[in-house]
Order: structure tokens, then C-alpha cells, then sequence
């Protein structure tokens, strides 16, 4: 007997795969998923009869554990990639403990449901598909909505504020000079890390703008700031610096801070945005050529006029 796959009964087969403490299976004839001990064994062998009962994809604990892995490798914020593979590789207490440094990270918590319900969305459709086929159907393509690396609802961009966030910036930056410091050692680092403190000397002057990046519960996620060159330059702005909480990096912030900081510039009338920082961080350069940047000579330009 055939029956439709709809998103309702996706959710619902996905549910009964995850409880491992029953056998389940699809009752065609009602359209829904059905505990097999709550049926008794006459009614299991009439709806075998009749091809209306199909048992569910087979999913297991080392299915769920390969999935937590996958994540954790694909995961690019080093911190939180380092606390959940040192999770899978203990081995006691694997599924609770994984959740519970996921806790700590709602943002990436969440990445990981959606993650984990697109791929056992797939297994779900793939064995559809086996159905269709059986039944001489076309199989379904599967066009549903991967996880994105950034979900926008988690995040609030707004320009920067030189009186109310001059003081958090300061504090992340230093957090930056210490990772410097921790990431090239020496004296060479004690330097650098100077020198890029210095970068934000005067970032409570009302030349400075930019655009913040907070969570929903307010913690400093990233920024992209800006100084005018009023004095000798009415409409360019020289980027003073773009970064990332390490907690938030591989969301793609820095990107969306990029397009965001350079709408807000259209939007003022500005004409040129320009990098002369001599030391800029490999990851910079790919995003920096997508957004349009033309270099010359050490620095880097992007005209904002139409």
C-alpha cells in the first residue's frame, strides 16, 4: 500500500528513530508511526498481509554517535571543537556529555539539531525512495533546506555606539592580543600585540564607526569598525579592524559583518573604503577580493559609488 510523505510524518518517523527503547514501524492504512508492542501479533500479520505495515530505517546508537562526530570535525571554532572531540573520544557517557558542553553554546546547540535533522531527514527520504521504486515510482529529490552556518535570528547587528561600546571593544580586543601572544610566542608577538592595541586608542572619538554583532542575550559576538578621513578625505573611511569572539568564529560573522559594515557606508554617502593595515590575516584576502577590493601596492580599496 502507498502512502505520502509529508513533513509532519517525516518528523514523526525521525522522533520514533531516535527511541531505541521500542521497535516502530509505518502503519500505512492510518498514515502514522506505531509502537509494534502495542499491537498485537493478529493485527501485525493483517497489516503484513494487506503490505501496509513497513518497518522504519534502521537507526542505532553508533548512527547517532557518527552523526555527533561528523559535527564536531566540520565544526571551525577550535575551542568548542576541541571540548566536543575530547567528549567522543572518552567514551563513557558520550551522548550526555556531548549535550552538555552543547548547553554551553546555544547558538552552535543549535546547529548541530539542524545538522543532525538533515541528515537523518536524508536517511528518512532515502528509504522512502526505496519504497517508490518498489512501487515503480519516480524517486523524490531531496531539496530541503541544509543548515545555514550563520541563522540570523541568533544575532543582532547594529552600528557601533563610541559611547556604550567603546569599552566592551577594548576588552575583546586585548582578548585578541593575548590569543597574538599565545599563537606566535616571543618577542615578535609582544610587538604585534602592541601594535594592534594601539589600533583602538581613540576608539571612543565620535570618528569611529562601524557595525556590532551581539547574541540575543547581549555578549559581544564581533565588530567591524571604521575611522573617517574627514581632515583630508570628506568621503573615504579606513578600516581600523574586523574580528571575531574566538566563541562565534566559522558562523560566518566576519562575512555578514563585511556586507552589512559596507551597505552602512553606501548609505552615509561614502564613496571609498580602504585597508592600509600592513598585516592582515590570511582568511582576509579570499573575502576581501569577493567583496570587490582592489589592491594597491600593501593596501587595499573598495569604491562605494555606483
Amino acid at each position: 500500500m502507498q502512502f505520502e510523505l509529508t513533513e509532519s510524518l517525516i518528523e514523526s518517523i525521525i522522533f520514533s528513530m531516535e527511541d531505541q527503547n521500542s521497535d516502530f514501524a509505518l502503519d500505512a492504512d492510518s498514515g502514522s508511526v506505531v509502537p509494534l508492542d502495542s499491537l498485537l501479533s493478529s493485527q501485525i500479520d493483517e497489516l503484513e498481509a494487506k503490505e501496509s505495515l513497513y518497518p522504519l530505517p534502521s537507526w542505532t546508537s553508533d548512527d547517532g554517535f557518527e552523526i555527533m562526530e561528523k559535527f564536531a570535525e566540520g565544526l571551525r571554532i577550535p575551542k568548542i571543537q576541541g571540548e566536543l572531540l575530547q567528549v567522543l573520544a572518552n567514551g563513557r557517557g558520550v551522548f550526555r556529555n556531548f549535550k552538555n558542553v552543547l548547553k554551553q553554546f546555544p547558538h552552535i546547540e543549535k546547529r548541530f539539531q539542524s545538522f543532525k535533522k538533515a541528515k537523518m531527514r536524508s536517511v528518512v527520504v532515502e528509504w522512502y525512495n526505496s519504497l517508490r521504486e518498489s512501487w515503480g515510482l519516480e524517486k523524490l529529490s531531496q531539496d530541503f533546506e541544509d543548515y545555514n552556518e550563520l541563522t540570523q535570528e541568533d544575532f543582532e547587528f547594529r552600528p557601533y555606539n563610541h559611547q556604550k561600546d567603546s569599552v566592551c571593544v577594548i576588552t575583546e580586543a586585548k582578548k585578541i592580543a593575548e590569543e597574538i601572544k599565545t599563537e606566535i610566542q616571543g618577542e615578535a608577538a609582544n610587538a604585534i600585540a602592541h601594535f594592534w592595541l594601539r589600533k583602538f586608542d581613540s576608539i571612543d572619538q565620535p570618528s569611529y564607526g562601524g557595525i556590532m554583532c551581539r547574541t540575543l542575550s547581549d555578549e559581544f559576538a564581533g565588530c567591524f569598525l571604521f575611522s573617517d578621513c574627514k581632515s583630508f578625505a570628506l568621503n573615504t573611511v579606513a578600516l581600523t579592524a574586523v574580528f571575531v569572539n574566538q566563541n562565534y568564529r566559522g558562523l560566518g560573522i566576519t562575512r555578514e559583518l563585511f556586507s552589512r559594515g559596507v551597505s552602512y557606508l553606501k548609505e552615509q554617502g561614502i564613496q571609498s573604503l580602504i585597508i592600509v593595515d600592513s598585516v592582515l590575516p590570511d582568511y582576509l584576502e579570499p573575502l576581501l577580493a569577493r567583496c570587490g577590493f582592489e589592491k594597491k601596492g600593501s593596501a587595499y580599496v573598495l569604491g562605494l559609488h555606483e
